[in-house]
C-alpha cells in the first residue's frame, strides 16, 4: 500500500519517524517510531553512592535537568527517611520553575510557532517580527538566569544536594530576580495571546490525563504528603509512591527503544493517557495565579479542554503563572523565611524512595533503592515522553478522519503540529 513517510521530525528533542499507510486515498495505519539508541540511565546509577545519583540522572535531559536533579534528590531522601527544610523545598520549586521558563520560551517560539506562522524555522522572525524573537530570547535568558542563580549553572545544577543546598543567593539577588520576573509577565501574557491566535484542528480524543494535584496549591513538586497523582476523568487520587502500580510500561520492538505507557481508565481498560501542561491546567485550573487565570480566560481556555493541540496554549499560561509565582517565592526567600538550607547529617539505612515532580513535558517519576552502605541497588525512571508516546500515536489515529481530503503537505503539517504540541523528548523516552 502507498505510505506517507515522515522521517526525522524536525523541531523536537530527539529523533522520530511517522509511517502512515494510505488506503484508497484515506489514512489507515499510523505508527510513531523513536529512532534513538537505548541509554541505560537506570542501570547506570546501580552501585553508585547516593550522593552521585542527582549528578547522573540530571544528564538524562539538558532541558529538564533541574527536574531530574530535584526528583532524584527527593527519591534518595525518601529512601533515607531524611526531611528537608521549608526553605530547601522553596529553592527546589524555583529550580523546577526555571526549567519551565527555559523550556516553554524555546518550545513555543522556536519549535512550535513556525508551524502556525507559515515559516520553516524561527530564524525568519529576526527580519519579519524581530520583537517576537526578542521576547522569546528574553524569556529564555531569564529562565537560564533563574536556574543559574539557584542551581549554580543553567543546566545540570550543582548547588542542590541531598538534604539541602551547598550555596544560595543573598537577599539582594533574590530581590533583583523578583523584579526581573515581574517585568517579564507582560511578555508572557503576550505569548498567551499569540498562541491563542493560532488555528488548529478540532480534535477531541477521549483520553485520560494524569498530573500531580494538591488542594490549595498548583502542584509541581510532590514534597508534601497531600500531593498525589490524580486522574482527571476517572477522578482518583493516589500517593506518588504507588506510581509503579498505576502506570504500566512496555516495549514494542517495532517502534524502537522507547517505552510506551498505559493506565487503567474510567472503564477499567488499560489505555494511553496524557501528561503535561494541558493535564496540569485542567487539574489545577482554580489554583492559577491572577495574571495567568486572566490570560487563560482571555484566551478562551477552560477547565475540561481536551484538544491536545491546546497543550501549547497551556504551556504559555503556565509561563505567566511561573513568572508571577517565582517572583513571590523570591520575595519570601529574601526575607530569610523557611529555616536554613545547608545539608543535614545523614544516617545510612537500607530503603526505597519514590518521588515525582512536574517537568515541562509532564510528570516525572524516580525510584531509588539503597543498601545499608548508601549504595544504589536499583533505580527506576518514568519520563513524561515515555508516558505520552502511546497517547501521541493514538491521537494521530484519531486525527486521520480530519486529514482525509487534504493535500499531502497539509496532512504532514497537521501531523507534525500534533506531535510538536506534546513537546516530546524522544531521547528521554529511551532512557
Amino acid at each position: 500500500m502507498p505510505t506517507l513517510d515522515i522521517h526525522h521530525i524536525a523541531r523536537i528533542e530527539g529523533h522520530g519517524n511517522v509511517d502512515v499507510e494510505l488506503r484508497d486515498g484515506t489514512i489507515g495505519r499510523v505508527e510513531l517510531k523513536a529512532v534513538e539508541p537505548a541509554r541505560f540511565f537506570e542501570a547506570m546509577v546501580g552501585g553508585r553512592h547516593f550522593n552521585e545519583v542527582a549528578l547522573i540522572v540530571s544528564r538524562i535531559c539538558g532541558i529538564c535537568s533541574p527536574n531530574h536533579t530535584v526528583t532524584g534528590l527527593m527519591a534518595v531522601e525518601a529512601a533515607l527517611g531524611l526531611e528537608v527544610s521549608e526553605r530547601t523545598k522553596r529553592l527546589r520549586q524555583l529550580l523546577v520553575y526555571g526549567s519551565f521558563i527555559q523550556n516553554f520560551a524555546t518550545h513555543l517560539y522556536v519549535l512550535a510557532a513556525p508551524d502556525y506562522l507559515g515559516l520553516p524555522s524561527a530564524f525568519p522572525l529576526a527580519e519579519s517580527k524581530p520583537e517576537v524573537l526578542t521576547r522569546a530570547l528574553g524569556l529564555k535568558h531569564l529562565g537560564n538566569d533563574l536556574c543559574t542563580i539557584v542551581g549554580g549553572r543553567p543546566v545540570h545544577p550543582i548547588n542542590a544536594v541531598v538534604g539541602g543546598f551547598t550555596d544560595e543567593p543573598d537577599a539582594q539577588t533574590f530581590q533583583a530576580l523578583a523584579a526581573r520576573l515581574r517585568e517579564a509577565v507582560p511578555d508572557a501574557v503576550a505569548t498567551v495571546a499569540l498562541l491563542a491566535s493560532f488555528e488548529a484542528p478540532d480534535l477531541h480524543p477521549d483520553r485520560e490525563m494524569l498530573a500531580l494535584h494538591e488542594a490549595g496549591r498548583y502542584a509541581i513538586v510532590a514534597d508534601e504528603p497531600g500531593c498525589q497523582v490524580a486522574a482527571r476523568k476517572a477522578g482518583w487520587r493516589k500517593p506518588v509512591a504507588d506510581y509503579p502500580d498505576l502506570i504500566i510500561e512496555r516495549m514494542d520492538p517495532i517502534k524502537g527503544n522507547a517505552k510506551l505507557s498505559t493506565v487503567q481508565d474510567a472503564a477499567g481498560v488499560k489505555a494511553p493517557f496524557m501528561v503535561g501542561a494541558l493535564a496540569r491546567v485542567n487539574q489545577s485550573f482554580d489554583e492559577l495565579l491572577p495574571s495567568a487565570l486572566s490570560a487563560a480566560q482571555e484566551a478562551g481556555m477552560h477547565k475540561g479542554e481536551d484538544n491536545p493541540y491546546r497543550n501549547n496554549l497551556c504551556q504559555a499560561i503556565e509561563l505567566v503563572d511561573a513568572l508571577e509565582r517565582c517572583a513571590a517565592f523570591c520575595d519570601e526567600l529574601a526575607q530569610g523565611e523557611g529555616s536554613s538550607t545547608p545539608p543535614r547529617s545523614i544516617t545510612l539505612r537500607a530503603g526505597t524512595g519514590r518521588a515525582a515532580t512536574e517537568a515541562p513535558r509532564g510528570t516525572l517519576y524516580h525510584t531509588i533503592s539503597l543498601d545499608d552502605q548508601g549504595q544504589v541497588s536499583a533505580g527506576d525512571v518514568i519520563t513524561p515522553t515515555a508516558q505520552n508516546l502511546a497517547c501521541i500515536e493514538a491521537d494521530l489515529r484519531a486525527l486521520a478522519p480530519v486529514l482525509d481530503g487534504l493535500a499531502q503537505d497539509e496532512q504532514i503539517l497537521r501531523i507534525e503540529q500534533l506531535i510538536r504540541a506534546y513537546d516530546p523528548c524522544l531521547s528521554c523516552a529511551v532512557h
